[in-house]
């Protein structure tokens, strides 16, 4: 593949979004990406909902630019064959806790000693030390505790995550940011280094300026809807036949609203005060907008420099012109048959893959023999053999938990 991060070889065990999202973007960004995966299917293969030819769209979303082997790390020959890609890769990219990370030997401590090189990231809920270190966690955790749910919702309603895993989401990019950081140094003095990145981190990270206003004295930000606790008008509200959202736009959205007087209203003359009386002023502008449709309204706003755009559902938002032209729907041929469409790598730079390049979501262990007989010099009974050991061991270990239930 093509990119930036052409020539880089990223070792990938993770599964759900953070991990398998963050090593995605490293594909699309031109790294080789190994996902090392157990010889049977994990939770995102198998998660209910549509999928294409059998391939889950939970896989499918977040494991695209990538090539899939199945290893058992938990017997003598699947280690030993992860050892030998841990020589020759730049990269060990986990999303599981620290002592799972330990027990398979993708700890930063155990890796330096296979290759001093190397680049350890591991992705946790709450980062490789402190109190919580060994609690399991999810999106949901993550913006609980870092205090986005609270900030999220209607102001009399109950806290809300947001809409998609953006916890997860954020996680993964500052992983791939943090990883690309150390690739960096490592360019400077020669070592590698553990890149350690939290849910928890990343998702209070997010809430930077609601921390300042805090510790500035403002007191705690509270749930607002659409709302904004320091700009308005910044709100979502109702046309004719949708919804329009409007960004700091005064006095400029008086006069494309017909709604002059209101610049000169000690209510609405300056920020303060409009954040103050945010309630009667939208009570105002939402009178007006329901007359005509978001079309008509965008139009002039858009004439008017007014940031303003309108509420997509999912569809109208991969059809917009914008979206099109951007290139953020992707269209990949897939290996089992077929077209899939995905959301595009919104990173644009002279350098990067194109649509040609990317390589759609791998099936499971469809690069064993690329990986183990290509790049590891396996012959085919040797794979045979790693492949033979990890069923067996799985196998032996079903009865065991069967013996115990």
């Amino acid at each position: 593949m093509n990119g930036p991060l052409k020539g880089i070889r990223v070792l990938a065990l993770s599964q759900y979004i953070a991990g398998p999202y963050g090593s995605m973007v490293l594909g699309d960004m031109g790294a080789e990406v190994i996902k090392i995966e157990p010889l049977e299917p994990t939770a995102n293969r198998i998660l209910p909902g549509p999928n294409h030819k059998g391939e889950s769209f939970y896989h499918i979303a977040f494991n695209r630019s990538k090539k899939s082997v199945t290893l058992d790390l938990r017997t003598d020959s699947g280690q030993a064959a992860f050892r030998e890609l841990i020589s020759i890769s730049d990269v060990v990219w986990s999303n599981y806790r620290p002592a799972s990370i330990k027990n398979i030997g993708a700890d930063y401590e155990t890796v330096k000693k296979i290759n001093p090189k190397i680049v350890c990231c591991c992705i946790s809920g709450y980062g490789m030390d402190g109190p919580y270190r060994d609690r399991p966690a999810f999106d949901i955790n993550g913006l609980a505790m870092s205090g986005v749910m609270s900030v999220t919702g209607e102001p009399d309603g109950r806290p809300l995550r947001p809409g998609v895993p953006m916890g997860d989401y954020v996680t993964g990019m500052l992983s791939a940011l943090g990883t690309c950081a150390a690739l960096v140094q490592r360019e400077k003095t020669g070592q590698g280094q553990l890149v350690d990145v939290s849910l928890l981190d990343s998702c209070l990270a997010t809430m930077s300026y609601d921390f300042t206003y805090l510790f500035c004295g403002g007191g705690l930000p509270e749930r607002l809807g659409n709302s904004h606790f320091s700009l308005h008008p910044y709100e979502a509200y109702k046309t004719k036949d949708g919804w329009l959202t409007i960004g700091p736009s005064w006095p400029r959205l008086a006069k494309v609203l017909g709604r002059e007087w209101m610049v000169n209203d000690p209510r609405f003359a300056n920020l303060h005060e409009r954040v103050k009386h945010r309630k009667e002023f939208d009570e105002i502008v939402q009178q007006r907008l329901t007359e005509k449709t978001t079309a008509e309204w965008l139009e002039t706003m858009n004439f008017e420099d007014i940031a303003a755009a309108t509420v997509n559902d999912i569809e109208q938002a991969a059809e917009d012109p914008q979206v099109q032209h951007r290139k953020m729907v992707v269209e990949l041929e897939h290996s089992l048959g077929g077209k899939i469409q995905m959301a595009g790598n919104p990173v644009k730079m002279p350098g990067c893959i194109t649509d040609a390049d990317y390589l759609p979501p791998p099936t499971l262990d469809q690069h064993n023999n690329e990986i183990l007989g290509g790049l590891l010099g396996y012959a085919p009974d040797k794979i045979e053999r790693v492949i033979k050991e990890g069923k067996q061991h799985g196998e032996d270990l079903k009865k065991h938990l069967h013996k115990r239930i």
